[in-house]
């Protein structure tokens, strides 16, 4: 069975202010009657076929919590935030939950969870987009959707251009150059510092970093002059540590992606992520700039066929190699630019949290963590060059120790990098050089 809280997605933002709670609750509603996906109810028949229900807008409701006059409103705050995010969903009865918490006069904390079958972070970035514009527009009477674009293209027609594409073999081929670009792949595991049990836990930790300019920024310089973006140039990072620490040449990295490839699915609140496979397998004793030409080169064909899923493409390697072991993607790797909400989580900016008039508004980070895979490195790109993440991992598996060493590690190779791009990957100095930094 799958860990409770595992498919969640919670988010949390604490307003400070005098908030008019009755235009929040209609802003919220405003946006779960403009996006059916919502409100719909999902339900599996004996057979295995699978039905999609729509409810009405006003089936939604806001939960109010009061928590004014009591002993300890932190704690309180934070157990019952757990909680909530963790409360297992009944997809036949809700996709979504959120809570308005009340800790005083000027002081809130919204707790907004959605199953990941409807939020992604592109999903979440936009319903903070559209709960900024909808409480403004509710504080003053008016209707938030005269101040948004419509919504032309829904669920069903998502749906309909999925099927056309299965129908047209454009994701037969895209999955067919999966398959081949993992065929023989191992699954990229690191040295665990205890034994894999049989069924994990789900629970996560995290260890937060940061890299300082001018590395950061010298790092996306080298990249750009090697024709690689940022984004390659820390995946081509990230490819070098794992060689370091597996001892292998062949590496895979899952990384994730919006989906959101025409202007219509960038405004519609659902999960069209997907999880894409960076592979690289350079031989010997490689250079820097050697990885990062192959990681671009995987990279760009990624992209260029990121609508087939990897579900399919490990389905097609077993039916073509039923003796072997397929891959899988136990690790990933996600950069983002301050134009997320990500970034404010990760503390980075507070760019992509909603701006309510006269409210401050910040991030809540909400007291539990949760992990579907090995390890994540997740990245976001401040300004001025600068990059900061959090480094979630199973403590099924790993030690913080570890995982402490393996950032120094990560930070090493690039300041190493940035002194010399032909640095070889394998040196053994490239650790002792966190003394000259």
């Amino acid at each position: 069975m799958t860990p409770d809280g595992v498919y969640h997605v919670p988010i949390g933002l604490r307003v400070r202010g005098n908030l008019d709670e009755q235009a929040m609750v209609r802003a919220i509603r405003g946006i779960v009657a403009r996006h059916e996906s919502l409100r719909c109810s999902l339900l599996l028949a004996d057979d295995g076929e699978l039905t999609c229900v729509v409810r009405e807008p006003d089936s939604f409701a806001v939960e109010r919590v009061d928590l004014t006059g009591t002993g300890a409103a932190a704690d309180r705050l934070a157990d019952f935030a757990v909680s909530f995010s963790r409360r297992r969903f009944d997809l036949a009865e809700e996709v979504l939950r959120i809570a308005l918490v009340k800790l005083a006069e000027q002081e809130h904390v919204l707790l907004v969870v959605g199953h990941h079958v409807v939020f992604d972070d592109w999903a979440v970035a936009q319903f903070l987009r559209e709960l900024e514009i909808g409480y403004a527009a509710a504080r003053h009477g008016r209707d938030p959707d005269r101040l948004l674009p419509p919504l032309d293209f829904g669920y069903a027609d998502l749906a309909a251009a999925e099927q056309a594409a299965a129908d047209s073999g454009h994701l037969e081929k895209q999955t067919a150059y999966w398959a081949d670009q993992l065929a023989g792949a191992l699954p990229c595991e690191l040295p665990p510092d205890r034994p894999r049990p049989a069924a994990p836990s789900g629970s996560g930790a995290s260890l937060g970093f940061s890299v300082p300019d001018p590395y950061a920024a010298q790092l996306m310089q080298i990249g750009r002059a090697h024709g690689a973006t940022g984004f390659m140039t820390a995946v081509a990072v990230f490819h070098a540590l794992l060689r370091r620490r597996t001892g292998r040449a062949d590496i895979t990295v899952g990384i994730p992606v919006s989906g959101r490839t025409s202007a219509e699915r960038e405004r519609l609140i659902i999960n069209l992520m997907n999880v894409l496979a960076i592979r690289s397998r350079l031989p010997g004793r490689p250079r820097f700039a050697d990885l990062l030409g192959e990681v671009r080169t995987s990279v760009l064909g990624a992209f260029a066929n990121q609508d087939a899923t990897l579900s399919d493409a490990l389905g097609r390697l077993r039916a073509q190699h039923p003796q072997e072991k397929p891959p899988h993607i136990g690790i990933l790797f996600e950069l983002q630019n301050t134009g997320s909400h990500i970034g404010a989580f990760l503390g980075v900016t507070d760019d992509g949290l909603p701006a309510f008039p006269g409210l401050d508004t910040s991030a809540y980070p909400i007291p539990d963590v949760t992990i579907r895979y090995d390890l994540e490195l997740k990245i976001a790109a401040g300004e001025p060059g600068r990059l900061a993440g959090v480094l979630v991992y199973s403590p099924d598996l790993f030690e913080e120790a570890t995982m402490r060493a393996m950032l120094d590690e990560f930070q090493a190779i690039i300041r190493a990098v940035v002194r010399d791009p032909f640095v070889v990957l394998d040196d053994a100095h490239l650790l002792s050089e966190r003394a000259h930094s």
